[in-house]
């Protein structure tokens, strides 16, 4: 499975079993009224789409990884974490 088509081809549920065999859970975001929920498969990047109040799944899109990172603009990417330049890290160990 590595096209958007063949993705498409599977039934609902074997799309779900497939994200939850194999996916990798990325993210989830709110937009208006939906929850979207990011994985990632092999070279595809999956979003399920959710209604706001009921959480019942709207809609499911996959994406070519390299298609849609291209639509991400360095613009609307803010990463949350950041190091303070005045920390001293030397000695000491952190894990994620």
């Amino acid at each position: 499975m590595s096209t958007c088509s063949s993705f498409y081809r599977l039934a609902y549920a074997e799309q779900a079993d497939l994200l939850l065999k194999k996916g990798t859970f990325i993210q989830t975001r709110r937009e208006s009224n939906f929850i979207i929920d990011l994985y990632e498969v092999q070279d595809l990047l999956i979003e399920i789409f959710y209604h706001k109040e009921t959480e019942e799944p709207v809609s499911v899109t996959a994406y070519n990884t390299n298609e849609k990172l291209k639509t991400l603009q360095k613009g609307n990417l803010s990463p949350r974490l950041r190091v303070k330049s005045n920390t001293n890290f030397s000695g000491t160990s952190f894990a994620a």
